[in-house]
């Protein structure tokens, strides 16, 4: 299934043996959930062989870890390790094989029923996106909510994190602070890249809080766009790779003029939603 933007899939119904109502519930009171062993491996492997491939052909676009200059970083694409790959862009696009886990229908009808609608749109500007985290040249990712560099007519945007390989705290996993997604900090809790500073007298109670998932090969970890997360640089010898995207209602449209409205994203709709009352 190759997907192109402006196209709206359809999708039919599809029946889960999960229990999306305890699920939801989950969803809503901590902002993030794991789904363990959601993709099966072989399937994995097709997709990380891909992904690696890609990271290998270097094609545009993509983010060095030197051009963001988080902790740990080259100083500069000219020193050593300055064209360490962080990310790239545009994953949906770029073969087959990520497109259909974009419009995995499974995937789909989790997310159909944490938005409680039929029409879900993926959004191209923001994630879509293969993470790395390369050994000797990765950086610290500090405590941040991605609905603070995105801009849409509503903050609610569902992530979907897959994980191509082990995920733990040695090699830059994610690490999400639960329930924060329904907290408003001062503005004076942020850094000047609007970093969340975890020693600030509200913030600090709530990192705190703060939960590391381990996790494998086909864990799936969705989390709402406006839950914390951070994650440090990786301390082992192995390349960690992780294939994100994020969707919204389609009826959440992003607002003209900025990033998150230079793309245009690509819409699903169930033949019904898979809604909990």
């Amino acid at each position: 299934m190759t997907l192109f933007a402006g196209v709206t899939v359809l999708l039919a119904q599809f029946c889960l043996p999960i229990d999306l109502a305890s699920l939801s519930k989950r969803f809503n009171a901590d902002g993030v959930v794991v789904l363990r062993g959601f993709v099966a491996l072989e399937r994995v492997g097709q997709i990380r062989k891909a992904a690696m491939d890609a990271v290998v052909q270097r094609i545009p676009p993509f983010e060095l870890e030197a051009e963001l200059g988080y902790p740990g970083a080259p100083a500069s694409t000219a020193d050593v390790g300055g064209g360490t790959i962080r990310r790239l862009r545009n994953m949906a696009g770029r073969d087959p094989i990520f497109a259909e886990w974009a419009g995995d229908i499974k995937l789909l009808t989790i997310i159909s029923c944490l938005l409680n609608t039929p029409q879900i749109t993926l959004t191209q500007a923001h994630h879509n996106s293969l993470m790395s985290k390369q050994p000797s040249f990765s950086s610290d990712t500090r405590w941040h909510r991605d609905v603070r560099y995105w801009h849409f007519s509503r903050p609610e945007l569902v992530s979907a994190w897959l994980a191509l390989g082990d995920e733990t705290t040695e090699n830059g996993g994610l690490g999400f602070v639960p329930g924060s997604h329904r907290v408003d900090f001062p503005s004076d809790a942020y850094d000047e890249n609007e970093f969340l500073m975890a020693d600030h007298a509200e913030a600090a109670p709530w990192v705190a809080l703060a939960q590391f998932p381990a996790l494998v090969a086909g864990d799936v970890v969705l989390f709402d766009a406006r839950t914390f997360h951070a994650a440090s640089r990786n301390r082992t010898a192995q390349t960690k790779y992780s294939l994100v995207y994020s969707y919204h209602t389609s009826s959440n449209t992003p607002l003209a003029g900025t990033r998150s409205s230079s793309q245009a994203g690509l819409v699903f709709e169930l033949a019904s939603a898979a809604v909990i009352a």
